[in-house]
Parts: C-alpha cells; structure tokens; sequence
C-alpha cells in the first residue's frame, strides 16, 4: 500500500467514525423530536436514508467541508452534501452541555429532522419546510430562512403564546407537546384548506409601499 492509499484509508475510517458518532446524536435528538410531537401522531424510527447521512470511498462527503453550516438546509442546493448535517449534529452535541441548543449548528439540525418528522405526519411541501423552520427557531433561538418567514414567525409566536420565550425547555413537557400538536394542527388545516390559508396567513403578509 503506497503512501497515498495509506491516507486515503485513514480518511475514509475517520468520516466513517464521525457518521457513527453523528447517527447515534440523530437517533437521540429524533426521539426528542417523537416525543414532543406526541400528540400530534408518531413519526415512526429514525431512517438515516431520509437524510441522505452516508460516506462514499474518494468522494467530497467524506472530507472536511466548508465551515458553514447553512450548507445543510437544503437537499435542493447544489452545495449541499450529507456531510454537512454530520457536522452539525457532532457540533451541536459538542456545545450541548455548556450552550444547551441555543447553537446555530442546532437550528439546522432541528430545522431537518423536524421537516422530515412533519412530513411523516402529514405535511408537504413549503408547510413542511416552514414548520421545520419554526421548531428550529423555537428550539435554537436562531433564525432560518429556509421556509416562508411569516409561517416560521406564526410557528414561534403560537409555541411561545403562553409561556416565558425561552428556549431552554424539555421536549417532554406537557405544555411543550400540547403547543407543538396545536401549531401542527393550524399547519395541517392551512393545507387543507386553501381559503382559511389566505385569510389567516396570507393577509398578514401586507406588502408597504416603496417611498420615493
């Protein structure tokens, strides 16, 4: 084995340990997520093929990439590879026990597996992407802008309409699955009815004329 294949090899073992360490954080944080929509329905196991998490021998995903961590937002973007949510999901656990989730590596990870977890339950399309985008933002305290901003905005405002907006909360409270099954419940019912959308979604969305 020549010098080349020899650090090739040791590259390849160390994004195969860092996809490991990255799985069993996913597995967690998805069962947080389950439990905190509860109420709403069962989002089922953790499927590592939802997110496209992988490592692939002399390809791209498996070195270092870019540190940006918007990198992982969308499967749609030309710059977005599985390795990015892997780096996330090991960044955020890394900050977990001195900066909770409020990490911006949190809000992208929660900004997935909630978007995914939506769509197990029901939601399609931008109503998906924004309820992801809002439970990020409720969990993290960050702000994404993947999604519609006033749906992501309405998400924040219904979860924290009756409590201190602090992101320091459990995803077992009850008031926690409560409100997320509500907000799940408005989103669900702005799909299914196009007319009830408009009236309480889209007209909010006034549009302020240009000065000059």
């Amino acid at each position: 084995m020549d010098l080349e294949e020899l650090l090739r090899d040791r590259e390849f073992d160390e994004g195969e340990k860092k996809l490991n360490d990255a799985l069993v954080i996913a597995h967690r944080e998805w069962e947080h997520v389950r439990s905190s929509l509860e109420l709403a329905g069962d989002i089922g196991e953790f499927d590592k093929e939802d997110f496209m998490i992988g490592i692939i021998e002399e390809d791209v995903i498996i070195r270092e990439p870019l540190l940006s961590p918007t990198k992982s937002v969308s499967g749609y973007s030309p710059t977005y590879y599985p390795m990015y949510l892997v780096q996330n999901l090991l960044a955020m656990d890394e900050k977990l026990g001195k900066e909770g989730y409020r990490t911006i590596e949190s809000l992208y990870v929660f900004v997935e597996l909630a978007t995914r977890a939506s769509e197990r339950l029901g939601l399609n399309g931008t109503f998906a992407i924004s309820f992801g985008a809002g439970y990020g933002s409720a969990r993290s305290g960050w702000i994404a802008e993947k999604g519609f901003p006033l749906e992501r905005e309405l998400f924040v405002k219904m979860f924290f309409r009756n409590r201190k907006k602090s992101h320091d909360w459990d995803f077992n409270w009850t008031s926690v699955r409560k409100n997320l099954n509500d907000i799940f419940s408005k989103f669900e019912s702005w799909q299914n009815d196009e007319k009830l959308y408009k009236k309480e979604v889209k007209s909010k969305a006034i549009v302020k004329p240009m000065l000059v």
